[in-house]
C-alpha cells in the first residue's frame, strides 16, 4: 500500500496537478479533501467533472462518481471485500466512496493515474457510444423507431470511421512527412515537366517524330507489362513454394500420424476406450459424490462452529487437549486389537485379520482416488497448454504468416536466403563499381569544364589582341537567333494551317450539334415546365417535412429530458436504497453487541461478566479516577513545592543583590575612594 501512496504522491506532484504533497500531508488529508482530489483526476479525464464538490449535494456527487467509475470500467481490487455477496461488496464500495474512505479512495486513484491516456480515450468514446435505455413501450411508435434505428446506425458510422481514424494514427504517417513527401513531389513534376518540353522542343524539329514517340510509348508499355509479368511469376512462385512448404508438412504430419497409429487394431481401441469411460464413470459416480459429501459435512462443520459463541484461548486450548487424548486412546486400542488378532488362532481372529485386508483395500481406494486426482489434474494441464499452443500459433501466425519451419523446410529456406545474399552481393559489386564509374566521370567533366574555361579565355585574350573582342559570343548569338527564327518561321505557316483547318472543323461541328440539339431542345422545353412544376411541389413537402421534422425532434428532447430524469431517479433510489442496507446492517451489528452485552452481563459465569463492556468500561473508569486522584495529590505537592521555591528564590536573589553591593564597595575601595564602615553597613562618602 506504500508503493501505491508513493505511486500517487509522485503524480499529483507532476502536471497539470502541481499539489506539492508528500507522503504525511497526503496521508493526513480529510476525506473532503480526498474526494476533492479525486474528484480533480476526473476533470482530467473528462472536463465535465470539472467543479468543486462543496456546491454539489453529496447523492448527485455519488451518482456523479459512480456512473464515472462504470464509463471507466473500473472494479474494486479483491483484497477490499469482506463479504462473498456481491450486493453487500457494492454497498460497502459505495459507502466508503461516499464517505471519503482512504482505503476506497485510494485505490482508485492508482488505478487512474498509471492509465489517464486510456482512460482519457474511453470517456471521449463514451460521450458518443453509450446507448440511451428507451423503454420497448416507447419504442413502439414507428417514428421513434425509425429515429433509434438512425440512431444506431450513426453509432456503427462512428465506431468505423474512429477505427479508421485510429489506423491512420497508427501508420507511422505524419501531416508534416506527408505535406513534405507532395512538395518533393510537385518538385519532381516540375523538373519532369520541363524536361518534357525540353524533349518537345528538340523532338518537333526531326522528321517522323510522331512515329517515334508511338513507338517510344508502345516500348515503354512493354516494358511495364514485362515488369508485372516478371512480379506475377515471382508472386506465383513464392506461393508455389509456401504451398510446397505446406504439402510436406501436412505430409509430414500425417506420417507422424501413421506412425502413432502402428500396430493399433479395433479391439485396442474398443480397450482404450473402454478404460476411458470407467475411469469417467468412476470419477463421476464415487469420487465426485464423495467430494460433494465431504464438502458438505464440511460447511455443516464451519455453520456449526459459526452458531456457537466464540471461545477463549484457555477454552480452545482444552478442547485441543481432549483431542489428543482421544487420538492417543484410539491408536493405543487399534494397537491392542492388532496384538490380539496376531495371537489369536480362533475363527473370531481370522474375521479379525479380515480388517487388514480392509485396511489394504482401503489403501488401494486412496491410492485409486489419488491416482484419479492426478489425471484431473494432468487432463486440466494437457488442455492448458494445448489451449497456449494455439495461441502461440495464432500469433505466430499473425506475425510472419507462416508456421515454424522445420527440418527439410529450415534448409531449402537456408538455401534460398543464401541465393539471395549472393544475388545481394553481385549487386552490391555492381554499385561500388557504378559509384566509381561516376566519381571518374565526374572528375573528368570537371577537369574538361576547366580546359573549356581555360580556352575560351585564351579565345577572348586573342580576339583582344587581334581588335575584335566579343566575335565569339556574337557569332554564337547570331547563329541561335537564325535557329530560332527558322523555327518561328516554320512554325507560323504550321499554325496557320492548323488554325484554318481547326476553324473550319469548328464550323462543320457547331452545324452538326445544332441540327442534333433542335429536337432535344423540343423536348426539353416541356421538360423544364414540369420541372418547375416538380419544383413548387419539393418546396411544399419540403416544408411540411421540416415543420413535421421540428415537432419530432421536440418531441424526442422531452423525452430524452422525461427518460434522464427517470433515469436519475432511479440512480438516486438506488443509492438511499443501498444506505439503507448499510445503517441497516450497521444497527444489526450494534443490536447484535448489545444482545451479546445482555448475555455477558446476566450470566452467572465470572469470565463472561469480566468480558462484558460493562465490567470493561467500569474497570477503565475505576483505573482513571485512580489516575485522577493520584494526579491532585501530585498537584498539590507541586503547589506546595512552588511557593517554597518561590521564598527561596527570592531569598536567594537578595543575597545576589547583596554581594553585588559588595563587591562595588570593594571596588571602590581600590579606587581610592573614601568610604566609612559603621557597624550594621557601609557608606559612601565623597
Amino acid at each position: 500500500m506504500s508503493e501505491d501512496i508513493r505511486y500517487i504522491v509522485g503524480e499529483l506532484n507532476k502536471e497539470p496537478y502541481n499539489r506539492n504533497y508528500n507522503l504525511i500531508s497526503f496521508d493526513s488529508l480529510q476525506p473532503e479533501q480526498l474526494l476533492q482530489v479525486l474528484n480533480d483526476v476526473f476533470a482530467e479525464i473528462d472536463s465535465k467533472n470539472r467543479l468543486d464538490i462543496r456546491e454539489e449535494e453529496p447523492e448527485q456527487m455519488a451518482i456523479r462518481m459512480l456512473g464515472m467509475l462504470r464509463i471507466l470500467k473500473y472494479k474494486p481490487p479483491d483484497d477490499n471485500i469482506t463479504s462473498r455477496n456481491p450486493a453487500t461488496v457494492m454497498s460497502n464500495f459505495r459507502q466508503g466512496l461516499v464517505s471519503g474512505n482512504k482505503h476506497v479512495i485510494y485505490p482508485i486513484l492508482h488505478w487512474l493515474l498509471q492509465r489517464m491516456d486510456e482512460l482519457k480515450k474511453r470517456a471521449y468514446l463514451a460521450k458518443y457510444l453509450v446507448k440511451l435505455d428507451i423503454p420497448a413501450e416507447i419504442l413502439g411508435d414507428a417514428d421513434i423507431a425509425d429515429i433509434h434505428i438512425k440512431y444506431e446506425e450513426l453509432i456503427e458510422q462512428f465506431k468505423t470511421i474512429h477505427r479508421e481514424y485510429e489506423g491512420l494514427r497508427n501508420s507511422g504517417f505524419s501531416t508534416h512527412e506527408l505535406r513534405r513527401d507532395i512538395s518533393a513531389m510537385e518538385e519532381e513534376k516540375d523538373l519532369v515537366t520541363r524536361r518534357i518540353e525540353r524533349m518537345k522542343q528538340r523532338v518537333e524539329g526531326t522528321p517522323n517524330s510522331e512515329d517515334m514517340l508511338q513507338s517510344a510509348r508502345a516500348l515503354r508499355k512493354e516494358r511495364e507489362k514485362q515488369k508485372e509479368m516478371a512480379q506475377q511469376g515471382s508472386d506465383l512462385k513464392d506461393s508455389t513454394q509456401l504451398l510446397e512448404q505446406r504439402i510436406l508438412r501436412l505430409q509430414n504430419q500425417l506420417k507422424d500420424i501413421r506412425k502413432a497409429g502402428m500396430g493399433t487394431t479395433p479391439e485396442g481401441l474398443l480397450q482404450r476406450l473402454e478404460e476411458d469411460v470407467n475411469v469417467n464413470s468412476y470419477i463421476v459416480k464415487d469420487k465426485l459424490p464423495k467430494e460433494v459429501a465431504a464438502k458438505q459435512r464440511f460447511v455443516s462443520t464451519l455453520q456449526k462452529v459459526a452458531a456457537q459463541p466464540a471461545m477463549g484461548q484457555q477454552e480452545l486450548e482444552a478442547v485441543n487437549k481432549q483431542i489428543r487424548l482421544l487420538t492417543s486412546e484410539i491408536n493405543n486400542l487399534n494397537e491392542a486389537r492388532m496384538k490380539e488378532v496376531e495371537e489369536d488362532d480362533s475363527p473370531e481372529s481370522k474375521v479379525g485379520k479380515l480388517s487388514f485386508f480392509r485396511q489394504n483395500a482401503a489403501i488401494i481406494g486412496r491410492k485409486k482416488e489419488q491416482t484419479a486426482e492426478r489425471m484431473n489434474e494432468m487432463r486440466n494441464e494437457l488442455a492448458n497448454l494445448q489451449e497456449d499452443m494455439r495461441d502461440k500459433q495464432e500469433q505466430l501466425k499473425q506475425y510472419s504468416g507462416e508456421q515454424v519451419l522445420r527440418g527439410d523446410e529450415f534448409k531449402r529456406y537456408v538455401n534460398k536466403l543464401r541465393g539471395k545474399s549472393s544475388v545481394y552481393k553481385m549487386k552490391r559489386a555492381e554499385l561500388s563499381e557504378l559509384r566509381a564509374e561516376y566519381g571518374v566521370l565526374s572528375r573528368t567533366e570537371e577537369i574538361l569544364k576547366a580546359k573549356d574555361a581555360q580556352i575560351m579565355e585564351q579565345l577572348s585574350a586573342m580576339e583582344a589582341r587581334m581588335g575584335v573582342t566579343g566575335f565569339h559570343e556574337t557569332q554564337e548569338n547570331l547563329e541561335k537567333v537564325s535557329s530560332v527564327k527558322a523555327e518561328v518561321d516554320s512554325r507560323k505557316g504550321k499554325t496557320l494551317e492548323e488554325m484554318s483547318g481547326m476553324v473550319m472543323e469548328l464550323n462543320h461541328k457547331i452545324a452538326e450539334r445544332k441540327g442534333r440539339l433542335a429536337p432535344i431542345i423540343k423536348e426539353l422545353r416541356p421538360l423544364r415546365q414540369k420541372h418547375q412544376d416538380l419544383t413548387v411541389e419539393y418546396n411544399e413537402k419540403k416544408h411540411t417535412y421540416d415543420s413535421v421534422a421540428a415537432g419530432l425532434d421536440s418531441n424526442i428532447g422531452k423525452l430524452e429530458q422525461e427518460v434522464k430524469t427517470l433515469q436519475d431517479e432511479i440512480i438516486s433510489s438506488q443509492t438511499k436504497y443501498h444506505l439503507s442496507l448499510a445503517e441497516r446492517d450497521i444497527l444489526a451489528y450494534k443490536q447484535q453487541q448489545a444482545s451479546d452485552e445482555i448475555k455477558l452481563y446476566l450470566s452467572n459465569d465470572p469470565q463472561d461478566k469480566k468480558k462484558s463492556m460493562r465490567e470493561q468500561l467500569m474497570g477503565h473508569i475505576n483505573e482513571q479516577e485512580k489516575l485522577g486522584r493520584t494526579l491532585r495529590e501530585e498537584q498539590k505537592a507541586v503547589k506546595d513545592l512552588v511557593q517554597n521555591s518561590a521564598k527561596q528564590l527570592a531569598m536567594w536573589q537578595d543575597v545576589i543583590q547583596l554581594m553585588e553591593v559588595k563587591k562595588n564597595c570593594l571596588e571602590a575601595a581600590r579606587n581610592g575612594e573614601n568610604v566609612t564602615r559603621n557597624s550594621g553597613g557601609e557608606a559612601l562618602v565623597l
